[in-house]
């Protein structure tokens, strides 16, 4: 009978055992694994977040650390959770690496590629779009709102040839000339690279940049209307001792001494008109061609038919982006503010900005418009090199200078609408 009770005492014993043995983590270390993904991460730019995913298996244990360089700006030591966050601060190729707590010989690694961030742009009412193309070699352009899709188109012809765009991406910033330029005498040139002005300003930094300015086109004003508001360039102007015949565009010629004698702006229709301040080239010019068509004094008196409804100076746009907004989306918003243009019919824009919708291809326009292409009207537009020393921005110079030469510059602004650069 005693040895009958020992023996239930050793089985009772064995079997606690087994239970508490079955109720462990008691699973070999060969079966843990740790992995992360994504493998290959970014690139992002610092102080933008990079999530990884972690999985740990084989355990109960699903605890791990993260090692990684101090610029990867991850989490450090030990760590918990399916998932964890860098906010880089430093550009480069960063390894991080995770390792399992159960079983430190275990571990599984990513690399993710940081870029610098550009500096927010100081530039009042600039616009900085998203970057085109990949690569380390980033620079930032400052463009006139007038030549924005250009520029887009430029910078993607640019990345087809091999040798040029390799590794490389380019923000375009659009705005007013004339901000740009104050900002760039008060502050320098930051990141900006090169600058495309709506007018000769870019002239003014070569003895800042040790580079040449040259000019990269002529911007044709117009007097425009979508179509489904003036069917005609007679509801846009009228003439005076000429004939402007019924049709979708309008051409004149004449200097902007004559522009009085034989024109006027048809407000009882063209109303109201869109205008851009004197900041802004296309502003200046449009000043010109309504002052000398109307006996006018704009900027100054802005008369009852030119929209001013805007939060710049006297309530007109600034920049030629806004002006052209108005006409096209009946709001604008500038300054964080919306401003309802429903009235606003017509505009004093570039002809570029309508570009799309005009060319000889397109078989039924959706623009009105008259154009004011004599040479003491048309805005002679200038580029300069910014830094000459940045590698990518001298390529791109070089791409638009060999362009010239080639004469493929002027098929490229023909299709965007301007004049040729003489």
């Amino acid at each position: 009978m005693k040895n009958s009770r020992i023996s239930v005492i050793i089985i009772a014993l064995l079997l606690t055992s087994f239970l508490v043995a079955c109720g462990s983590d008691n699973k070999k270390s060969d079966d843990v694994n740790i992995s992360m993904s994504p493998k290959t991460a970014g690139p992002i730019e610092t102080g933008k977040t990079q999530s990884f995913s972690i999985n740990v298996t084989g355990t109960t244990d699903t605890g791990y650390t993260v090692s990684a360089p101090a610029g990867a700006g991850c989490p450090s030591g030990a760590q918990s959770g399916g998932i964890f966050n860098c906010v880089p601060t430093a550009a480069g190729s960063h390894t991080i690496t995770v390792t399992s707590s159960k079983d430190t010989t275990k571990s599984d690694s990513a690399t993710l590629t940081v870029w610098a961030a550009f500096a927010d742009t100081t530039v009042a009412g600039a616009e900085c779009w998203p970057t085109i193309g990949t690569g380390a070699n980033r620079i930032r352009i400052a463009v006139a709102s007038n030549f924005r899709e250009p520029a887009d188109d430029l910078i993607k012809n640019w990345f087809l040839p091999s040798t040029y765009g390799a590794n490389t991406a380019v923000q375009i910033c659009t705005g007013s000339t004339g901000n740009f330029n104050n900002d760039f005498n008060a502050n320098g040139f930051g990141d900006y690279k090169m600058f495309f002005a709506a007018n000769t300003t870019a002239g003014n930094y070569e003895g800042d940049t040790g580079t040449t300015s040259f000019v990269y086109s002529e911007g044709v004003p117009v007097l425009a209307a979508k179509k489904t508001d003036i069917p005609s360039v007679t509801g846009l102007i009228t003439g005076k001792g000429v004939s402007v015949p019924e049709g979708n565009v309008y051409t004149v010629t004449e200097p902007l001494a004559a522009l009085s004698a034989n024109y006027e702006v048809n407000t009882a229709s063209a109303q109201m008109v869109s205008v851009a301040d004197s900041s802004a080239p296309y502003g200046v010019a449009a000043r010109d061609i309504l002052n000398n068509m109307m006996g006018t004094s704009l900027h100054g008196t802005v008369p009852s038919w030119v929209f001013s409804g805007g939060n710049q100076t006297n309530g007109l746009w600034n920049n030629i982006d806004q002006t052209f907004w108005a006409v096209r989306d009946n709001s604008v918003t500038a300054g964080g503010t919306t401003y309802d243009t429903t009235d606003v019919k017509s505009g004093m824009i570039a002809k570029s900005s309508i570009c799309s919708e005009i060319a000889p291809n397109v078989t039924n326009p959706s623009w009105v418009y008259v154009e004011f292409t004599n040479p003491g009207i048309t805005l002679t537009q200038k580029a300069i090199l910014l830094d000459p020393a940045n590698a990518t921005a001298s390529k791109l110079n070089d791409y638009i200078q060999n362009a010239m030469t080639t004469g493929k510059w002027a098929e490229f602004l023909d299709k965007n609408c301007y004049l040729g650069a003489d």
